[in-house]
């Protein structure tokens, strides 16, 4: 066959074949190396769960509502201060006077204070609030009893 001997056709056929085998062989150790890295990395996961679930003992939820407590009892101060203590809020007003004329900008900003009587909302606040109840309970709806 194209002029090679017997003798060498079957070495090259023995060496493609080993050379197969050694492969594939190679192939299911890496294989097995990397199931067995899996079932170490789930294990250590599984022993994180487990720590942070001894962790999570009635004195972390208590520590959770009184966070919870006493966000919700700043938000209050900031929205009933005011109407409790009768005082005024000073709130920024900021505004642009002037004109631009193509790449000329004359304006300025010009803040102005007025007072305001009564409960006034930051903007913020009802983010805040959201946000500490969302985590609260998002954290409570996921827990294991």
């Amino acid at each position: 066959m194209f002029g090679l001997p017997l003798e060498v056709i079957t070495m090259l056929g023995s060496t493609v074949g080993g050379a197969v085998m050694k492969m594939w062989s190679q192939s299911n150790a890496d294989k097995a190396e990397q199931y067995n890295r899996l079932i170490g990395n789930f294990k250590e996961s599984e022993n994180s769960r487990e720590s942070a679930r001894a962790f999570q003992n009635p004195n972390a939820n208590w520590i959770r509502r009184f966070l919870v407590i006493s966000f919700m009892a700043m938000a209050g101060y900031i929205l009933l201060a005011p109407a409790i203590f009768n005082t005024t809020t000073q709130v920024p007003i900021i505004s642009t006077e002037g004109f631009k004329l193509l790449f000329l900008d004359f304006t300025k900003e010009v803040t102005e204070y007025i007072q305001l009587e009564g409960i006034v909302t930051p903007e913020w606040l009802s983010h805040a609030i959201m946000a500490v109840v969302g985590l609260y309970f998002g954290s409570s709806i996921c827990s294991r009893r």
